[in-house]
């Protein structure tokens, strides 16, 4: 949105037929969610199919991609871009390229990098590494919701009114005029790190502890005492772990009350099953829950808050999240011992794995008794 309304040429890349055409019909509408609320409309920006030839046209031309799929889908769309990009070398183009990968994963500039490289023959290999920089990025803007009207068609994405999108500097292969709320960073491991362990981390305990106290948005959870103090805790003990590593507070260890007032936007309607979906994903042992655990106990700081969010998310079981259910699954069949070492890489003799073991047979117990669940 801010770029289109700083005059750049926007082109959406779109897999479903009905989006693209509410686009390029006038646009959509995002509508902003803070102390004011409004409706932006968004026009003069494009949306062609992809994949498809007009997909590979339009990279052709492109100066910058940015790409914002969810993890799971980055092996998919790693295909149509490596096919993109080698019809766009092949045709002689040497103008540089920067790929900016917008996930919440830690190096998802390589990650992407690696699955474009597994689908481009070798000898273009070199060519697309000289010509193409694959960038990790980040945005802190919460979108809490997206759909369309079903009288016009019309596409509003619902969304908190401020954030800003962070990117890595360098692998930058163009020069380019930094606006924004594009903002550069030369340390950018650190400060995705810190996002997920401070900004997601707490994100991901008010959903699964919402979701255990029979929550249906986040607000609401937040709006529980208990709850509110257990997300307030694992940020900050994931904060004290990250200035325990880095030495300093770098770009959210500054901001938890802002973050937390983001949580508690009533007006953005966010649900713990969009904030809490794909589990395994988030429990893995360097992401969100498992990471900041880990990382505070090599710092001899008591990870109470987060282990208490590592142990809810285990018993998430949201009705339609196939990685949820999965889980479960695995859970009833082998164990808990065993999930862990599969999804957390957590052996049973890790220290972290017997206090989340603790805290969740705890838990359960406790959400057996009358009155625990709302």
């Amino acid at each position: 949105m801010a770029l289109a309304m700083q005059g750049h040429e926007i082109v959406y890349a779109v897999r479903r037929e009905e989006i693209c055409l509410t686009i390029n019909r006038g646009g959509y509408d995002v509508v902003t969610k803070g102390s004011v609320e409004a409706c932006i409309e968004v026009r003069g920006v494009r949306a062609v199919p992809m994949p498809g030839e007009s997909f590979v046209h339009e990279l052709s031309r492109a100066q910058q991609v940015f790409t914002s799929v969810r993890p799971d889908n980055l092996p998919e769309i790693a295909k149509t871009l490596a096919e993109a990009l080698l019809w766009r070398v092949r045709s002689g183009i040497k103008t540089p390229l920067d790929v900016f990968c917008c996930e919440n994963l830690k190096n998802a500039g390589s990650q992407l990098e690696r699955l474009v490289f597994a689908n481009i023959p070798y000898q273009f290999a070199q060519e697309v590494q000289d010509r193409v920089g694959f960038n990790a990025a980040i945005s802190d803007r919460i979108v809490s919701d997206q759909r369309q009207d079903e009288t016009t068609g019309r596409l509003t994405i619902t969304a908190d009114a401020t954030g800003d999108i962070l990117f890595d500097t360098l692998q930058l292969k163009a020069d380019f005029e930094i606006l924004p709320p594009l903002k550069g960073l030369d340390n950018f491991p650190a400060s995705i790190e810190e996002k997920l362990y401070i900004l997601n981390c707490g994100h991901a305990v008010c959903a699964y502890l919402g979701y255990r106290h029979g929550y249906t948005y986040i607000h609401e959870a937040m709006n529980d005492e208990t709850i509110h103090r257990a997300v307030v805790g694992a940020m900050l003990e994931a904060q004290h772990a990250l200035h325990c590593k880095h030495g300093h507070t770098l770009h959210y260890g500054s901001q938890i009350n802002s973050i937390l007032e983001s949580f508690s936007n009533a007006a953005l309607k966010d649900t713990i099953a969009r904030v809490g979906r794909d589990p395994i994903r988030k429990l893995q042992a360097d992401d969100r829950l498992v990471g900041p655990a880990k990382l505070a106990y090599r710092y001899s700081i008591e990870p109470t808050y987060l282990i208490q969010g590592c142990a809810a998310a285990l018993a998430f079981a949201q009705e339609g999240d196939s990685q949820a259910a999965e889980m479960q699954k695995t859970i009833a069949e082998r164990g808990l011992d065993y999930t862990l070492d599969f999804i957390c890489q957590l052996r049973p003799w890790n220290p972290i794995a017997k206090l989340i073991r603790e805290e969740f047979e705890r838990s359960i117990q406790a959400t057996s008794l009358p009155g625990e669940r709302r």
